[in-house]
Order: C-alpha cells, then structure tokens, then sequence
C-alpha cells in the first residue's frame, strides 16, 4: 500500500496512467485524464514527480491525484514546495514559484508530498523522477547519462521525468541510443532494457503545448505515448492572477 492505494502484482491485469511534471497545472491534469479515459481508462495512475511547481493550482492537482488508486514518486520541485531541499539549484523563475507553492499548501498537502519515495518499483517499472541514478537532480538527455543508467535499475523498464521531453532510450552497446516516442502509436514492450519518459502533463517543452502522457496496457505489454488539449489560457491567467513569473506563463503556449 502506499497513501492508500494499492500496488497491484505481477500478472495482475493493469492499465496505468503514467504522468510526469504536472507542476500544478490542473487544466491540463483534468484534460489528460479525460482523454486517458476516452483511450479505454485507466486502473491506476503512476505519477514521475513534479506534481506541483511552476503553476497555479498546486493543491487541487494533489487531490485530484489522490481521487485515484496511484502511486507516485517524489520530484524535485515537490521536495522544495515542502522544504526538503534548498532552492539554490533553481533558477529564479522556478524559486520565485517553488516559493509561492510553499504558501498555499495546508499541514496535510505538506505530509502528502513530503512522504513520497523517491523511487518505487512497480510491473516491472522501475519509478524516479530524474534518473535511477541521481532520482531528484539527474536529466536523462545525453547518452553517458542514459548508459549510466541502465546498471541502476533491476527492472526491465525504468520510467523518468524531468527534462519535460517525451522519449524511448535503450542500450546500444557501452552507449545508449534515444528515440522519439511516437503519438498514438501502441510501442511493444519486449525483454531488452529500455527507459521511457512519457513527457510532461504541466509544462512540455518538446515544441507541442499539449499535455503529454502515456498509458501501459499489462495484457497487451504496450506503452503509448498521448497527447491531450487543454485551456492554455485559462491557465495563464489564473498564472496571472497569483503573479506568477511572466516567463513561465508564456512557454507555455510556446511548448518549450
């Protein structure tokens, strides 16, 4: 059990919804259920972190989360909204939000966020937000990083958040080799290693300002790779509203 909700077993039929760097975005969070939904549903979400920051609705994400069976690991973002780490590593525009998130989280939103793991190990998953190297700060973006990767995990799969870029990296001899993860598109999920970002729901930076997700079919041994639609500027202007750092506001119809 974790936060009361159950980890299912091996060999138990299971469709997750697999979220990343939601950063408190709760349009863009409903949009995604709503599509994951229409996509066949989902049993369980696994959520890679970063469930708050940067965005305006941080506890209303945290509560629509816990409205579902979940499991879920802790992000760096999360951690500085609850005071486990210093903002020194964060650029102003993140600190200035890390900073607000703090002064609208009750005790109970506090304890939730400053419980989660910072890796969890689930069908076969592994779960961290940065990397099973370094969970809270490590990007997976260049292949050292990835090939360093692989002899961290245990599991077949590793999923990871972070770097807000959807991807399917594997292991390419001493090296690793990234591809990109395709939309709509079922990927089959065979023996070899592989790590896997499904992108962020809050924030993309990949060129695409729709919110990005995957879904993991245990029958099917699939992973896919989705995009949703959502308010942008509803988000923006409650963004606005709290002022927020204007930078932050705008990439997000930019995608990046």
């Amino acid at each position: 059990m974790y936060h009361g909700c159950t980890i299912q077993a091996l060999g138990e039929h299971l469709r997750a919804l697999i979220v990343s760097d939601v950063h408190s975005n709760i349009e863009a969070f409903q949009s995604v259920i709503a599509h994951a939904n229409d996509m066949e549903g989902f049993d369980q979400i696994w959520s890679l972190g970063d469930l708050v920051g940067y965005g305006p609705d941080p506890i209303a994400c945290i509560d629509l989360l816990r409205e579902y069976d979940h499991v879920a690991v802790g992000g760096n973002h999360d951690l500085a909204a609850v005071g486990k780490i210093g903002l020194q590593k964060f650029n102003m525009h993140a600190a200035a939000a890390a900073r607000w998130t703090t002064t609208q989280l009750t005790s109970d939103h506090v304890d939730f966020l400053g419980q989660m793991p910072l890796r969890l190990e689930v069908h076969d998953f592994t779960l961290v937000h940065g990397s099973p190297r370094d969970p809270v700060w490590e990007y997976v973006i260049t292949a050292a990083a990835a090939a360093a990767s692989f002899s961290r995990f245990d599991t077949k799969r590793c999923l990871v958040g972070h770097s807000h870029i959807p991807f399917l990296c594997m292991p390419d001899g001493e090296s690793a080799q990234f591809f990109d993860f395709p939309i709509d598109l079922p990927v089959r999920l065979r023996d070899a290693q592989l790590i896997i970002n499904p992108g962020s729901v809050g924030q993309p930076r990949d060129g695409l300002p729709t919110a990005s997700y995957a879904l993991f079919d245990s029958d099917e041994q699939t992973i896919t790779h989705y995009r949703a639609e959502y308010d942008i500027a509803s988000t923006q202007e409650r963004m606005t509203k709290h002022n927020l750092p204007q930078y932050l506001i705008n990439r997000l119809a930019r995608g990046r």
